[in-house]
């Protein structure tokens, strides 16, 4: 049996489904893959940096060029040529046509449970299409008990096709000693040693980044708190956070940066007071994870997929409004017990996720696969 790997998501800054796709196969070393599958093909439009990438051995690259989009690569330059029996697709699509059986990751709904939140394009095209790949999938993989649920409601797909999966904290974010280094973190990113918030995750609409702003603004002009706001992520929604800041007289005291390296992501993680994570709504969040396995107090919205995967060992709002979030970051500046309650609780609650684990499981279901059978290959335009 043969088994093929959508690779695009793996290059460039990893986020989200990049992080992912990489911790699930560098696990997939030739003890773990034996007698499941004899070929294990990793599909790529360029070629990978083994340094960067620490691919198992027993995993074949094979690089089809040129680097186009996406989808457009996915369909016009992986498609044809991928003879595997079955396509793991680990970022919500498949090819319209496949020949072998396909497995996609479905990570949320959000785009069906929340349209306002975002642009024509993800509601008119790429809505449709997610719900399409998952229906036309063998299997669907999804990251939650909550999750499941939302992709069997969202979009009809059979409980009895969803498996859970539970993603996991990088192997790299764990407590550190206060030695001196995270002081020097602090003057690095900050320039200064006052305790911060820190958020982290792409600057989407439904994570009302301009909301936390304007809370920490209020937060600030209230108290005499001595606290900076770092925003970490990739700035996809074009907001101008230094006008803003500067509108709301705290320009001193927040500092956007748009990547860093896990290394630095970890020292960050630990040098915060208080991780924040004010999104509208959220199935699941690796910040919210990794935070919790570095040991630092977590401030998220109340759902059920992040009562799940925080076990409840957070600080949780009813909504993602502005008074929640001053209330939030004024309760826990103020209070070092509740910190520390929540730290040592998160750090339990971290304990129950592996990446081995995730990995594992994950290359189970597609052996799984590998004994049903094949899903509708016809497709009709206006399905999508």
């Amino acid at each position: 049996m043969k088994l093929g790997i959508n690779g695009w998501r793996i290059h460039g800054q990893r986020t989200g489904v990049g992080r992912y796709l990489l911790n699930v196969v560098k696990n997939w070393t030739p003890d773990k893959a034996c007698g499941r599958f004899d070929e294990i093909n990793f599909y790529t439009p360029k070629p990978l940096d083994r340094q960067d990438i620490p691919l198992p051995e027993n995993i074949r690259e094979r690089v089809i060029e040129p680097n186009w989009r996406m989808l457009v690569w996915e369909n016009l330059r992986m498609a044809p040529v991928a003879d595997d029996d079955v396509i793991f697709c680990p970022s919500y699509t498949r090819p319209l046509l496949a020949r072998g059986k396909t497995v996609v990751t479905t990570h949320d709904v959000n785009v069906r449970m929340f349209p306002e939140l975002f642009p024509p394009s993800a509601r008119v095209f790429y809505d449709r299409l997610y719900c399409w790949s998952a229906r036309r999938a063998v299997l669907v993989l999804t990251t939650s008990d909550a999750a499941r649920q939302a992709v069997a409601h969202c979009y009809g797909v059979p409980l009895e096709r969803i498996r859970v999966v539970h993603l996991a904290p990088a192997e790299i974010f764990r407590p550190l000693p206060d030695n001196g280094l995270l002081a020097e973190t602090r003057e690095q990113y900050l320039r200064s040693s006052a305790p911060f918030f820190l958020f982290v995750g792409k600057l989407t609409a439904r994570r009302n980044v301009p909301k936390l702003i304007k809370a920490f603004a209020e937060l600030k002009h209230r108290t005499s708190l001595p606290h900076k706001l770092l925003v970490i992520g990739l700035n996809t929604s074009n907001l101008n956070i230094t006008a803003l800041a500067d509108e709301l007289g705290v320009s001193n005291h927040v500092v956007h940066r748009d990547y860093v390296s896990d290394e630095d992501l970890n020292l960050l993680y630990n040098a915060a007071e208080t991780f924040i994570m004010p999104s509208t709504f959220e199935i699941l969040s690796l910040p919210v994870m990794e935070a919790q396995a570095t040991g630092t107090p977590v401030v998220t919205i109340d759902t059920p997929g992040l009562r799940e995967t925080t076990g409840g060992a957070a600080f949780l709002m009813s909504k993602a409004d502005v008074p929640e979030m001053v209330e939030a970051m004024s309760r826990l500046a103020s209070d070092a017990a509740l910190r520390r309650e929540l730290a040592e609780r998160g750090l339990i609650s971290a304990q129950r996720f592996s990446w081995q684990r995730c990995s594992a499981e994950t290359l189970a279901v597609l052996e799984e696969a590998t004994e049903l059978p094949h899903s509708s290959q016809s497709w009709r335009a206006s399905e999508i």
